[in-house]
């Protein structure tokens, strides 16, 4: 019977320490829209946060649920789109890196997520597919924003 209460004991704690509360998504992620994430990418390839000083790669990072993640997911999809039509269409590399800083963010927030991210993460990336074939100043733009977005996303 001590066996028993010490293994239930155990067991209680260990289910306790498992319970860590993460952080919740914050409320810059889950409030802002697209224009509020291309407002936050104009300092791309620079560092970039959201209104309140969020990093988007948190955004990623700290989603919990189906619900978020798809609320999320349309917002950044729709800004990944314009960006690639924008620096495809209009030849601008200050798209490029923005699409580039958004895609390596994405990466850095899912590399540290549960793996809820990593999708969107995927999604974003493929976006990028629309500057095959541009010219090189537009795919060097997209690289320089990849590699800061995953630095400092």
């Amino acid at each position: 019977m001590a066996l028993l209460a010490a293994v239930l004991v155990l067991s209680a704690v260990a289910l306790l320490g498992c319970g860590k509360d993460e952080p919740p998504l914050p409320l810059a992620c889950r409030d802002a829209d697209a224009a509020a994430f291309e407002r936050a990418l104009r300092g791309a390839p620079r560092a970039v946060a959201l209104e309140d000083g969020t990093a988007i790669s948190e955004c990623l990072r700290r989603v919990r649920n189906d619900a978020q993640l798809q609320n999320l997911g349309l917002v950044l999809s729709r800004v990944a789109d314009r960006l690639a039509v924008r620096a495809r269409d209009a030849d601008d590399p200050a798209a490029a890196a923005q699409l580039g800083f958004l895609v390596g963010a994405a990466r850095r927030g899912a590399e540290r997520s549960n793996g809820i991210s990593s999708e969107l993460a995927r999604r974003l990336e493929r976006a990028g597919l629309k500057l095959d074939g541009t010219r090189a100043a537009l795919a060097d733009a997209l690289q320089t924003g990849l590699e800061a977005g995953q630095a400092r996303g």
